[in-house]
């Protein structure tokens, strides 16, 4: 059962992101807390998404622009990492709560909010999106709404954004990655899993790009982002 739910979840992820350019972790971590707890998922979550943001990064390699990705790869890598190494000792309940909360907040902006909002590209609006999404990303695996935002601001077409974006996603998930390993949270046990998600979460992206082509997307997001909210709820009530 578990292994058929991380496999249809990270299907879904792959779909989710090749529609919005993100949103693989969001939709993984709807199912694997459920499996390996708060302090575990992020871990596995960020593994699977690795291949995801890896490929993408190395097919558009030649679009990445040096000087909008090194600032704020630096500052998340900086924020995950601390953020990593001071997640075990926070209590599980109050994390859980913090964890609905922020799938509400995310469920609310998406949906009411993040058409109207706009972030111009300077070295602070870097470090402020990649300082928030590197401590999201450390408690609860989920980085990529602010750094979304940012690089459609700072970049120039969809080859630029996507380079760009997935760069830092996947070079940050690395050393995250790592730390975890050195801490425990990610164990070798995990691997069989993490292949089948990266398996799963690549068919999904091959499968989005010609079925979400017929599809409404606007919808679907619409859809997906109330689903995160009902979610976020029912772990509050929890």
């Amino acid at each position: 059962m578990m292994f058929i739910a991380v496999f249809l979840i990270a299907v879904l992820g792959g779909a989710v992101q090749a529609v919005t350019g993100f949103g693989a972790g969001i939709v993984m971590m709807l199912v694997l807390p459920h499996f390996f707890g708060l302090i575990t998922a992020p871990a596995l979550s960020s593994a699977i998404a690795l291949a995801l943001n890896s490929s993408l990064a190395f097919r558009f390699r030649r679009y990445i622009r040096w000087n909008l990705v090194l600032l704020p790869a630096l500052v998340y890598t900086v924020a995950s990492v601390t953020t990593i190494r001071m997640v075990g000792g926070l209590n599980l309940d109050i994390l859980e709560l913090a964890f609905g909360i922020f799938l509400v907040c995310l469920s609310v902006y998406f949906t009411a909010f993040s058409k109207r909002v706009s972030v111009k590209a300077t070295p602070v609006s870097a470090s402020v999106c990649a300082l928030v999404s590197g401590i999201c990303s450390g408690l609860f695996g989920i980085g990529g709404p602010l750094m979304a935002i940012y690089f459609l601001a700072a970049t120039e077409g969809k080859e630029e954004y996507v380079g760009c974006s997935q760069f830092v996603f996947s070079s940050t998930s690395v050393v995250n990655l790592l730390m975890r390993l050195h801490m425990g949270i990610y164990t070798l046990d995990m691997v069989p899993m993490t292949m089948l998600g990266m398996v799963a979460i690549t068919l999904g992206k091959l499968g989005g790009l010609r079925i979400l082509e017929r599809l409404n997307t606007d919808v679907l997001k619409k859809i997906i982002y109330i689903f995160v909210g009902i979610s976020g709820v029912l772990t509050i009530l929890r």
